[in-house]
């Protein structure tokens, strides 16, 4: 016989936004699986998947990999196939079609009653419909998405919500603190932002979930509660957010060709040689360090990003830097720093961004 399990990102509730997972397993132990990111406040299937021919051990991995276990709790299947399709239905209305592979993905619902399900599901925020801006959301894209809504809601009849951080508020500020209260094994603040930085310009896209394995290892860490867990999540994925848009400010069309992408500031270290010497090289190396990890840790990810021969020279910058404790490289920086044109990381990351960073698809 077919059965069916299905598991949800937790919060996904108050946040309007989730990643459902549903996997049909066979009767040879085999199971096909439908990722569904679904988007209940306006733009509902925002991306679908299916991953076909999973044996019992690889579904268990997958679901882990996509929903690590501190973030995901079970959802009855018939109540999972109702979400997603009253998530559709919705966007619909509003005229957004669903994702491309939805097709593909649907087929893991098919052998599920949907009306079994007994819960009620409401769409829209507040009796509105509200779009909130992804971090891969092109100008372009949110200017599509806010002429469509305007044409069928009126300008007033919808909402719309940036990725701008409230004013006076500094996405950084948390993540260090906390970084820098966890065991010395757990990377520190300025490799975790090289490490999210490579993860935006990779070519196929990382899931920022990825990053609490990098932290704390495939067993995890020991978390004193959900709001803990959402509390860590909330502040990962507003500074994914904001290196997001030093990359969209520093890769727009007019923009400066020496644009800043390393989130990294004279004004963080104040002092008697303030943006020089020691400290600002030291976070310089660790960011170099984590944004190299992201190629050692997913190199299929990065196709053939990482041999081109075009790309070597900056790839080559990124190396002295995440080996500066070498003195031949610490020679190399300083040399290259002063040459005609100068080759530093920020300029290597920038070439490297702008030549693998595409548009993602929509979703």
């Amino acid at each position: 016989m077919i059965r069916y399990e299905a598991h949800i990102e937790k919060g996904w509730e108050e946040a309007g936004l989730g990643h459902v997972l549903v996997a049909r397993v066979r009767d040879d132990g085999y199971a096909d699986i439908g990722s569904f990111i679904v988007d209940l406040h306006c733009l509902g299937v925002k991306d679908a998947a299916f991953a076909p021919d999973f044996s019992g051990s690889d579904l268990e991995e997958f679901v882990s990999d996509r929903l690590p276990g501190a973030l995901r709790e079970r959802i009855h299947p018939a109540c999972a196939k109702k979400l997603i399709e009253g998530t559709l239905a919705y966007a619909q209305s509003l005229g957004f079609a669903p994702h491309r592979d939805f097709r593909k993905a649907r087929k893991v619902l098919s052998g599920i009653d949907a009306s079994l399900c007994p819960r009620k599901f409401t769409y829209g925020r507040d009796g509105r419909p509200c779009y909130s801006r992804g971090p891969y959301d092109s100008d372009e894209r949110v200017d599509r998405i806010l002429r469509i809504l305007e044409a069928r809601c009126g300008p007033d009849g919808f909402d719309y919500i940036g990725i701008e951080s409230d004013e006076g508020e500094d996405p950084r500020a948390g993540l260090i603190e906390w970084l820098d209260s966890e065991p010395p094994e757990v990377p520190r603040f300025y490799e975790l932002s090289g490490l999210i930085t490579a993860m935006l310009i990779c070519p196929e896209l990382v899931s920022p979930l990825k990053i609490l394995d990098v932290l704390w290892g495939s067993d995890g860490r020991e978390w004193g509660g959900e709001n803990e867990v959402q509390d860590f999540c909330t502040m990962l994925l507003n500074y994914w957010n904001h290196v997001s848009g030093l990359l969209q400010d520093a890769l727009e069309p007019g923009a400066k060709l020496d644009g800043q992408v390393l989130d990294i500031w004279e004004e963080d270290f104040p002092g008697p040689d303030e943006g020089t010497g020691i400290p600002m090289a030291i976070a310089t190396c660790a960011w170099a360090i984590g944004f190299r990890r992201a190629t050692e840790l997913w190199p299929d990810a990065w196709g053939d990003a990482l041999t081109r021969s075009d790309l070597a020279p900056h790839w080559e910058v990124v190396g002295w830097w995440a080996e500066f404790d070498r003195e031949e490289n610490r020679d190399r920086v300083v040399e290259n720093a002063e040459a005609d044109p100068p080759r530093t990381i920020n300029a290597s990351v920038l070439a490297l961004a702008r030549a693998l960073r595409r548009e993602r698809p929509p979703g």
